[in-house]
């Protein structure tokens, strides 16, 4: 019986995924492209195929790690518009907590080690996925601004940078190992503060101007 052959599309997927296992385990100065394709079960050179050099492939890793993240929370219910009189931060930072206890930590290990990479670019990548990250809060803090959830005293960019500072954090305790000794129940509290700090329980109707 022969194998189904795999398109290319989906043949470049595997590379990434593969390539994925091998940072985590290692990093993107380690990860080599001999290792990726023994990770993915192909000959070296078909790697090169799909990609022009092991950097390429690595920003196309980051690439699909950033894409990956944003559309797993950009599918949280809470966006769709019957869902409107529910807080969005509210329901992200319920989103993150359960992956805390379950995490993907290949992912989360390598969108963390390419901020220390010795590659220039890769780092900038880096940077560039935390940055979007952010600018992604941001556009959720205001909406969450529109629905009435939100205090109106609040700067919204430190509200974004905290909501990404607990991200980093509980990612961070995830990929070393430590999130159980840290305690969830810790965790748990302080987003308990930030919420109480700055978010309203039910959304708050603004006055009509008449």
């Amino acid at each position: 019986m022969t194998r189904k052959r795999m398109s290319a599309e989906n043949r470049k997927k595997s590379i990434i995924e593969a390539a994925i296992h091998v940072i985590s385990r290692l990093n993107y100065d380690c990860a080599t492209t001999a290792l990726i394709a023994k990770e993915a079960g192909i000959n070296e050179a078909l790697i090169y195929s799909h990609f022009k050099s092991k950097k390429d492939l690595q920003l196309a890793t980051l690439d699909y790690l950033l894409e990956y993240r944003i559309q797993k929370y950009a599918s949280n219910p809470v966006f769709q518009s019957q869902n409107s009189n529910h807080s969005i931060i509210r329901a992200l930072i319920d989103q993150y907590l359960k992956e805390t206890q379950d995490p993907d930590v290949d992912m989360f290990d390598c969108l963390l080690k390419s901020l220390f990479a010795i590659d220039d670019e890769i780092r900038e990548k880096g940077r560039d996925i935390i940055s979007t990250i952010h600018d992604f809060n941001r556009k959720n803090v205001i909406e969450d601004m529109h629905r009435g959830f939100l205090k109106t005293d609040i700067n919204i960019d430190i509200i974004a940078w905290e909501m990404l500072g607990k991200i980093l954090m509980v990612s961070i305790l995830a990929v070393i190992g430590n999130l159980q000794q840290y305690g969830i129940d810790n965790f748990k509290e302080s987003i308990n503060y930030f919420e109480e700090a700055f978010l309203h329980k039910r959304p708050v109707k603004k006055n009509k101007t008449k």
